[in-house]
């Protein structure tokens, strides 16, 4: 079946782009031939409304036809490839978290005054525990389960969400959790009141798993609703509830309480004083009993270092036995949480560095010194020659290293850290480094061909139309399938719509106008070649041929990717749940994009010059009109010009590294950056917060 609906696609591709051709060649043929001359007008109206009506008239009769009957995923299926899915994740994330028996030992206590109090009369408070003993004492056999897990910053809130996730999906007794519900973690960074809560979590489930649950998948969008919604076969665990605004925070209990039925879970991890004061606002989660984590003490240190085997674990001893005869107070504060345990692991678990300068009152007089100070040492550590595995000519200084997630750390938003979101703030430097680049093309062009340098402004108007009209009949397309077959959006790309495309296009012809007109100014050549008249009927009628062209082809793709998404999988995350994947493949969708642009502008630039001036057009020009049209018309649609773009400027002000991805690798190995879906985030908000209001590098302290 997947056969035959590949060449059924794509063949219906070829037909469409065969009639494109013909009435391009067929409209041509009428204004040459003298015996078609008195005929010209008329004709050339009926081919050119046909041409941009046949495709639509295709589509449509397409989408009319009965559909061959699919063969989707059972419910068994794909709930137990999500559940193995998520089980790899978890375990990978713990793995990279450096979870050892000391973290899991977190000790716990009831939280009664943030939980349900219906709840907590019918069948008592939970007793005090350790995370790693979460399932049995706080997810009971009986429906639904709700969990409220609290703590301060760094005590293993995210942890403990993990490994009861884990737990719920690895049971003891082996085998895979076949019967029982599906935990997805999912942090609620990018979430705000504005967005439904639920479709927003679909959404991200799909970003994440789009070969089990995403666009591919075949799984619709109202089976995963079902089962996350109705009848608590997926369970949400959010994770980050604290890094909502107030309003939000508010906003998102509200919601939880509304969908909330008598059968279904709930998992959710806060920092205390942001939950209590939302609980204070519009109550506590329904049905719900919620833990408080609590600090730890030396002797969960000492089980730590021993766990994790550290080489030096004879230099711990002095600072350990301070700690527990009371002469290091900021170091047994500082050490109460599994983060900074981890961080004191990173900064002193190798090397001539000695932890028991913690333990010195002076350089340290209080926890928030020290834990600064594993903060600050972390990138140092991080970064470090002899831990660095990449080649000499890949590294980086602590201080260059520090710098350039400083830099990220503020441009990361509420949705993370997006590739494809980091031109954004450097819109208007871009402009006027591209205005300033086109017009010096353009200026050295005109003098050595007048019909080249007319033709790179040209093509790159044409370019813009042709892009943008590609974009648009897509994205509607995309959208149509979305509402009529139930599909799963997901990627970077489902929230592209025509009012983003528009935008785009606005920014981007006032620069290719004052290119034009600079380079005018300054050589006076640029349109000679060219009366004024045929300049504007050439140029009017090139676009209007851009267009059409864009449109056949946009929707032309979106009609082809309602049956078949081996292209899609080029403009789309299909398969690639990782950030670097993703930007690999939008590389190669652009530089697809990019020729198909380059062969459609050589067929408009014909078209449109030949009608107008009854001659061949010049080889210099369509070889300009197609080169420009083929730099600038990608960026219209596909993410990875923008970014290459961004990039070039962010080198040049040394706020990204040349070795973009080398760089994100190597944070991420280290513990600094973690992934989540497509998106970057860094291990944690006090890292991120270090880093965005730390003057001075590591170092210089």
């Amino acid at each position: 079946m997947a056969n035959g609906a590949r060449l059924h696609g794509t063949s219906a591709h070829v037909v469409i782009a065969s009639v494109i051709l013909a009435l391009l060649a067929g409209s041509y043929l009428i204004h040459t031939w003298r015996a078609t001359a008195p005929f010209t007008d008329p004709v050339d109206t009926f081919v050119g409304s046909l041409g941009l009506l046949c495709p639509w008239i295709f589509a449509l009769w397409r989408r009319s036809r009965p559909q061959p009957p699919q063969t989707p995923p059972s419910r068994e299926q794909w709930l137990a490839a999500l559940a193995g899915a998520e089980r790899d994740r978890l375990q990978e994330d713990l793995r990279d978290r450096g979870v050892e028996v000391a973290c899991i030992a977190v000790p716990w206590e009831p939280a009664p005054e943030l939980a349900d109090h219906s709840v907590t009369a019918s069948y008592g408070p939970p007793g005090t525990g350790r995370v790693d003993r979460l399932r049995q004492q706080l997810w009971p056999g009986r429906p639904p389960a709700r969990v409220v897990i609290c703590g301060p910053a760094g005590s293993g809130k995210s942890i403990a969400l993990h490994l009861l996730a884990e737990q719920l999906l690895a049971p003891p007794t082996g085998g895979q959790n076949a019967d029982g519900p599906v935990p997805v973690v999912l942090s609620l960074a990018g979430w705000d009141a504005r967005q439904p809560l639920y479709p927003w979590l679909i959404g991200r489930i799909a970003d994440r798993y789009p070969a089990v649950v995403g666009p591919q998948s075949g799984v619709e969008a109202q089976d995963l609703t079902r089962a996350l919604l109705h009848d608590g076969a997926v369970v949400p665990f959010l994770d980050g509830f604290d890094e909502l605004a107030g309003p939000e925070r508010a906003a998102l209990l509200r919601a939880l309480n509304q969908a909330l039925g008598a059968g279904l879970s709930i998992a959710l991890a806060s920092r205390e004083e942001q939950f209590r004061q939302a609980v204070a606002a519009v109550g506590a989660v329904r049905g719900s009993v919620a833990v408080r984590l609590r600090p730890l003490g030396p002797q969960h240190l000492a089980d730590f270092l021993d766990d994790a085997r550290t080489p030096n674990r004879m230099a711990w001893l002095p600072l350990l036995e301070a700690m527990r005869a009371g002469r290091a107070p900021s170091a047994t504060e500082a050490f109460a949480t599994p983060l900074m345990q981890w961080l004191g692991l990173q900064t002193y678990g190798s090397g001539t560095a000695i932890p028991a300068q913690l333990a010195d009152p002076a350089r340290f007089p209080t926890a928030q010194d020290a834990e600064r100070h594993l903060l600050a040492s972390l990138i140092p550590s991080a970064f470090d020659p002899l831990n660095n595995s990449l080649p000499a000519g890949q590294r980086w200084t602590a201080r260059r290293a520090w710098r350039l997630l400083r830099f990220l750390a503020e441009h990361q938003d509420d949705g993370g850290i997006r590739w494809w979101t980091l031109y954004r703030r450097a819109q208007g430097q871009l402009a006027l480094v591209y205005g300033l680049a086109l017009t010096a093309l353009a200026t050295g062009l005109s003098a050595l061909s007048q019909a080249a340098g007319t033709a790179l402004l040209a093509g790159a108007l044409w370019g813009t139309a042709c892009g943008a009209a590609f974009a648009v009949a897509y994205v509607t397309t995309r959208a149509e399938e979305y509402r009529n077959r139930s599909a799963i959006p997901g990627g970077f790309r489902s929230d592209v719509s025509v009012r983003t495309v528009v935008s785009r296009v606005v920014r981007l012809l006032p620069v290719l106008t004052a290119a034009g007109v600079a380079t005018q100014l300054v050589t006076g050549l640029l349109f000679t070649p060219l009366h004024w008249p045929d300049l504007w009927a050439l140029l009017g009628q090139g676009t209007a041929l851009s267009a059409a062209a864009g449109l056949c082809g946009g929707l032309a793709a979106g009609t082809v990717l309602d049956r078949v998404h081996t292209l899609d999988a080029n403009v789309a995350p299909a398969n690639a749940t990782r950030p670097l994947e993703l930007l690999r493949r939008d590389s190669k969708a652009t530089a697809v994009f990019a020729l198909c642009l380059a062969f459609a502008t050589v067929l408009v630039t014909w078209t449109a010059w030949s009608l107008n001036l009854d001659r061949t057009p010049p080889g210099a020009f369509l070889a300009a009109a197609a080169t420009a049209a083929a730099v600038v018309g990608p960026g219209l649609f596909t993410a990875w010009p923008a970014f290459r773009a961004a990039h070039a400027w962010y080198i040049v002000r040394d706020q990204l590294p040349l070795r973009f991805s080398d760089f994100m690798t190597t944070a991420q190995a280290a513990g600094v950056l973690r992934e989540e879906g497509i998106t970057y985030y860094f291990r944690h908000a006090l890292l991120r917060a270090a880093l965005r209001t730390g003057n001075r590098g590591p170092g210089s302290s």
